[in-house]
């Protein structure tokens, strides 16, 4: 018999709706709070490694996924004109049926997991997160923003980079710090000859662009910016595009066509990492909540995905609360630490590209390797 039969989750994002999937297939009674009264996501892509398409095959739901996305198989890195200097052959994870990423819109990902999440029956309350949570040793009395509580076998934390709980676990002091560069998206239309994802490497930035339907892409662009600034909406369009000057080839041929706010997003970039345990008492942190990292190895997802099929695998166990933390913690902890870490790394190669030392190919090389193994 599992040691737990009730478990709330505070967050319907990624990490949050692939765990409630999982438990609640595994009998395990389960509910999702999320303080978006929309539940809706920004209009963005993310794109989706190999791993994080392996942990989806292992919940059934990659299938599903492929029919909203774009997948491929390479990856190439382009000058500043968009000539091409070195081609990556990512590794297929699932089988030569399918392919080695995807990129996917964000909007569309979160209605394939609500559907799922719907199907399933999983309860789901709206505008609501936690405001107090009180623990003793058979359970956590659960208190609400909207004056209600319940009560709990566990909690687990979902929600984010700007987690709630993690304020209440651990304090605010363990909040995601700023990088020194920020994260540009535009969605545009996608030319036929964009069949992968591809990074361009100019004189002041880096910029690419990933497909993520087959009519879809995204350019985007990481900014080397040393105090985020905040910009008008109505201002975007034209300063993203002022960013992109310095590139020719696909995205200069689209660059002009960046012209609908609506269709930007532009975002901080913040790491972090929780030390361990990412738990206290009955309470743990799943996904960007325990490690947020920053997009330079498009790795960020695929480990929430992951934290949250280990964790459903592991309370299907009679093993008690504070042991099937304790396991969790061993086998996340570091696969998550090279993620956060060495997309830090990146970054910060990125904005100073001539430090002694530094490595980019290899560490993403080593990384990916490493991601590749079993979780």
């Amino acid at each position: 018999m599992p040691a737990v039969a009730r478990v709330l989750i505070v967050g319907g994002g990624i990490a949050g709706m692939t765990l409630a999937i999982g438990l609640k297939r595994a009998g395990i009674e389960t509910e999702i709070i999320e303080i978006n009264p929309q539940w809706s996501v920004l209009g963005v892509g993310i794109s989706l490694q190999a791993p994080a398409l392996r942990a989806f095959k292992m919940i059934g739901l990659l299938d599903q996924c492929m029919e909203i996305g774009f997948g491929y198989s390479q990856f190439k890195a382009c000058d500043a004109e968009g000539n091409v200097t070195a081609t990556v052959q990512m590794p297929q994870l699932n089988g030569p049926a399918y392919p080695a990423a995807m990129g996917v819109m964000r909007q569309a990902l979160h209605l394939l997991l609500k559907h799922v999440v719907a199907e399933a029956k999983v309860p789901v309350r709206l505008g609501v997160t936690v405001s107090t949570i009180d623990q003793d040793n058979d359970g956590v009395d659960a208190h609400f923003t909207d004056g209600t509580q319940g009560r709990y076998d566990m909690v687990v934390g979902a929600d984010g980079a700007n987690s709630k709980i993690r304020d209440i676990l651990f304090g605010a002091e363990r909040r995601p710090t700023y990088t020194g560069q920020a994260v540009w998206r535009a969605t545009v239309n996608r030319p036929s000859e964009v069949q992968g994802r591809c990074s361009y490497f100019g004189p002041r930035n880096k910029a690419g662009f990933n497909p993520v339907s087959q009519r879809q892409m995204y350019i985007y662009l990481v900014q080397n910016l040393p105090e985020f600034v905040r910009i008008p909406d109505s201002q975007l369009p034209e300063v993203m595009r002022e960013q992109l000057v310095d590139f020719g080839g696909v995205i200069g041929a689209l660059r002009d066509t960046i012209a609908d706010p609506n269709e930007i997003v532009y975002r901080p970039v913040v790491s972090s990492l929780l030390p361990k345990p990412w738990y206290h008492g009955r309470a743990i942190l799943v996904g960007d909540a325990a490690h947020t990292t920053t997009p330079h190895m498009a790795a960020g997802a695929g480990i929430a995905i992951e934290d949250s099929i280990v964790l459903t695998e592991l309370l299907q166990s009679s093993s008690s609360v504070a042991e099937t933390f304790e396991i969790f913690m061993t086998r996340r902890f570091e696969r998550c630490r090279l993620v956060v870490e060495n997309s830090f790394m990146l970054g910060e190669w990125e904005k100073v590209p001539d430090l002694p030392g530094a490595d980019p190919a290899g560490v993403l090389d080593r990384s990916l390797k490493a991601l590749a193994q079993p979780f």
